[in-house]
């Protein structure tokens, strides 16, 4: 496999007991979007937490950027994380005492310690690509919920993360404000060269571009990367 087309993120036979008894192989192509389709707090959330390494898988392993991760401690693993993943969960987590870019800017000074100049430089490019420069300054309780989910992403993508992680993409979003999300999110692999994984439910509006997995009964039952849908 050459270095333009290896996997961002590998499962290798990979199962756990609270999600998929059944050993789970799937490979993850760098710079795209991945979209894990299934019923909320199931077998698809319990696999975006191993992808996240947020769980340990009871068998299997997990690379990133070809990594083994099975054997690290938590430290190494909490270490990973915080150097190739960046977080959107299913609420924003933000930090109402902290106004929108400083709540941007924190993951940087506490994860990569960059400089005051190297900090600016990333947040305002944040702020613009997600939308919300003008509201660098505003209160996060004077957001609208889908401004918030849009610094979400902004404070996710400040270390500059391989793989972002995504949680319940429409679990809360809906209509106009959830496709806004949606297409805020296929822009990050362009932009940033982050891959983007997240979980969805089987109703949500995919598109062409994205890869789909869908996870029922324990397994994925189908992936567009092997199994694409038909022209219409």
């Amino acid at each position: 496999m050459s270095a333009e087309t290896a996997s961002v993120l590998e499962l290798r036979a990979v199962s756990c007991a609270s999600g998929f008894g059944l050993p789970v192989s799937a490979e993850f192509a760098p710079g795209r979007v991945h979209l894990l389709l299934g019923a909320a707090g199931g077998e698809s959330s319990a696999l975006l937490r191993v992808l996240g390494l947020l769980d340990l898988p009871e068998t299997g392993e997990v690379l990133v950027e070809g990594r083994p991760t099975r054997e690290l401690d938590e430290e190494a693993r909490a270490g990973l994380r915080a150097q190739r993943f960046g977080f959107v969960f299913a609420a924003p987590f933000l930090l109402g005492s902290f106004s929108v870019i400083e709540n941007v800017a924190m993951p940087l000074f506490k994860i990569s310690q960059v400089g005051p100049e190297e900090a600016r430089r990333r947040t305002e490019r944040l702020l613009a690509f997600t939308e919300m420069a003008e509201a660098a300054e505003a209160a996060i309780e004077d957001l609208t919920l889908r401004a918030q989910y849009h610094v979400a992403v902004a404070r996710g993508l400040a270390n500059e993360p391989a793989i972002l992680i995504v949680e319940n993409l429409d679990g809360t979003l809906a209509g106009e404000e959830l496709a806004g999300f949606a297409a805020l999110l296929r822009r990050v692999p362009a932009e940033f060269g982050a891959t983007v994984i997240a979980t969805a439910s089987p109703a949500f509006a995919v598109e062409k571009e994205d890869r789909v997995l869908e996870i029922a009964r324990g397994v994925i039952v189908r992936d567009s990367a092997l199994q694409p849908e038909p022209e219409a």
